[in-house]
């Protein structure tokens, strides 16, 4: 079970959750041996106490959920994070998809290099968000591209959540086409049952973000795997 529990990257990140919550939130997928935890920044000091005794890491959204900053802002978000703790162990950065809509893939590109780059140096774990939902095929597929060629990028992840539709399998065949074994990708966005992370694994994924990792691990405890 601890193999399972370990593709998951645990999140609260609800705008209006309480300390009361966030504090039961990270007992219980501390108690799941979870990858990684994620809460809304302001708890960022309690979520580095209450993991402090496991191997759990911390995941920090970079410019979440917009991902519309300049550059220069999301680079002092990681400088910034990334001086609180070694307990935060991954930065999830939300690519600027204002740019991507105009086409201006030279700024895409130049930012993701920055920010995975800068991450690395810090000694993080560094994923883009790509917002699948947000995307036609062809943007889809030309993220990608660009993405399976930065050597500093640790994983391609579908969303933050907060998009207008979830991860679709049809999202995952689409980014596997192109990444191939070069970027794993991380499902987020939708995910709720054990059956659609058996399904998503399936097609080549390899982490998981969701609000319902507890009970998805309780899922596959129950199934004796």
């Amino acid at each position: 079970m601890n193999k399972i529990s370990k593709l998951f990257d645990s999140t609260l990140l609800s705008p209006d959750v309480d300390k009361k919550e966030v504090i039961d939130f990270i007992n219980k997928s501390v108690q799941k041996n979870v990858r990684a935890v994620s809460v809304p920044w302001c708890y960022i000091p309690l979520a580095i106490e209450l993991t402090s005794n496991s191997d759990v890491g911390i995941v920090v959204g970079v410019d979440f959920p917009l991902g519309y900053s300049p550059t220069e802002v999301k680079l002092a978000q990681i400088d910034y994070y990334s001086s609180l703790s070694p307990k935060i162990t991954d930065f999830d950065v939300v690519l600027n998809l204002c740019a991507v809509k105009s086409n201006d893939w030279d700024y895409v590109h130049d930012e993701i290099v920055a920010v995975s780059r800068l991450t690395k140096a810090m000694g993080r774990v560094c994923k883009i968000i790509v917002e699948v939902s947000r995307l036609n095929e062809h943007e889809l597929r030309y993220l990608c591209e660009i993405l399976h060629d930065i050597e500093e990028v640790d994983y391609v992840k579908t969303g933050t959540g907060f998009g207008p539709r979830p991860t679709t399998y049809e999202d995952v065949v689409i980014m596997k086409s192109v990444l191939g074994d070069k970027k794993p990708i991380k499902v987020s966005g939708g995910i709720r049952t054990a059956d659609q992370v058996k399904h998503f694994l399936q097609l080549g994924a390899s982490l998981f973000g969701s609000s319902h990792a507890v009970d998805i691990i309780s899922q596959f405890e129950s199934e004796g795997k």
